[in-house]
């Protein structure tokens, strides 16, 4: 009986902790979720800014900045990926929209729009093929 129980226990403990330890492999790791927060959080302001009619270059320059910095971590964060090449290829188009959005520094809301739609763009285009 004694052995029965001491079984018993062993399997529960021993699926509890797959259990944890898949969802933990699922979730990934703290550094690519934060980068994709980060990012998430400075697109969602740069379109409330552009929303609200403030979109002189100065009033965007800080959401870019941060998303140029952002754009210098995305190797390091991510890979190894089943498709190296193709993220590092993704990751410089997302570079090349974000410096050609600061250097166009934009003086309109249409402009401004114009360059969030191409960054976004280099987005979509990675996410539909590494996440699906």
């Amino acid at each position: 009986m004694r052995s029965v129980v001491t079984l018993i226990i062993g399997l529960v403990a021993g699926a509890l902790l797959t259990v944890i330890a898949l969802n933990s492999m699922k979730k990934g790791t703290a550094y690519p979720n934060g980068v994709m927060a980060v990012m998430s959080a400075q697109m969602g302001q740069l379109d409330g800014r552009i929303k609200a009619k403030a979109c002189a270059g100065p009033d965007l320059e800080a959401n870019l900045g941060t998303l140029v910095a952002l754009g210098n971590d995305l190797e390091p964060a991510f890979l190894p990926t089943p498709d190296d090449e193709a993220f590092s290829r993704y990751a410089s188009d997302y570079r090349a929209a974000v410096e050609a959005a600061m250097a166009a520094s934009p003086v309109n809301c249409d402009a401004a729009a114009q360059s969030l739609n191409a960054i976004s763009a280099t987005c979509k285009a990675c996410h539909q093929q590494f996440k699906g």
